[in-house]
């Protein structure tokens, strides 16, 4: 009894070590891609190579590890002084969609000390969605992406 428990003890940490370093190589690879991507290409086509058709069961949970991983890249190689929140959003989005998530991508705007500010974020059902703060909410919305979540293929399509 107590060799079997610990021989299911060690595949499930053996299994949870694999999905750990599958997630951190996964992140890593898709930072790159994304600011990659977006300095050769526009922002509509790059969303529209990150949408996919939701078929997944929604794993919200998951994601929690994508998000840590996701800002760890970004604090070790940060896109921008002012910000990583583009790159960011833009990663959680081609995650949290596959996870089985209708997320929404959003950009806006705002003005401080006389110049505009960006950001991006990300919605889940009309609430922010891995969201370090609060500071979203002091911009005026300019893009969002699908506009619709009824169905996100015919949106894509008509981006690209």
């Amino acid at each position: 009894d107590r060799l079997d428990f610990l021989l299911r003890l060690a595949r499930l940490i053996g299994m949870s070590l694999v999905r750990k370093y599958r997630v951190i190589v996964a992140t890593g690879v898709v930072v790159v891609g994304v600011r990659i991507a977006s300095r050769l290409t526009s922002l509509r086509r790059l969303l529209g190579w990150l949408v996919c058709e939701i078929s997944a069961d929604p794993d919200e949970h998951a994601m929690e590890d994508v998000a840590y991983y996701v800002d760890r890249w970004l604090a070790l190689f940060p896109y921008n002084p002012k910000g990583n929140c583009f790159p960011r959003a833009l990663a959680l989005f081609f995650f949290a969609r596959r996870a089985g998530l209708p997320v929404q991508f959003k950009c806006g705007v705002m003005k401080l000390n006389q110049q505009l500010e960006g950001h991006a974020w990300l919605v889940l059902e009309g609430h922010e969605f891995l969201e370090p703060s609060s500071y979203w909410q002091s911009f005026t919305v300019t893009l969002t992406f699908p506009q619709s979540l009824v169905s996100s293929s015919t949106q894509s399509s008509r981006i690209s």
